[in-house]
């Protein structure tokens, strides 16, 4: 995956869930949202620090050090929601 993406078109792409059901009433919809996207981000901070800890050009390595302190605040703070 390209890293020029933002965290909203990852999540698009990743964090659809997998098993819904007919009957969802929308506290269960919204748990399932929530932990698929709590999902997607880690899957994405995983993914920018395996670039991150395969580059070896400074200037991209403090780009993806960015991207991955965002990420890990967004992480933080869906995780303080739950």
């Amino acid at each position: 995956m390209a890293l020029g993406g933002t965290t909203a078109e990852y999540d698009r792409k990743f964090a659809t869930p997998v098993v819904t059901h007919i009957n969802q009433n929308d506290e269960e919809q919204a748990i399932l949202e929530h932990n698929a996207h709590v999902e997607a981000l880690e899957t994405y901070a995983m993914e920018l620090r395996k670039y991150f800890k395969n580059s070896e050009d400074e200037k991209y390595k403090r780009f993806l050090a960015v991207k991955i302190d965002c990420t890990n605040q967004q992480l933080e703070q869906l995780r303080t929601e739950e």
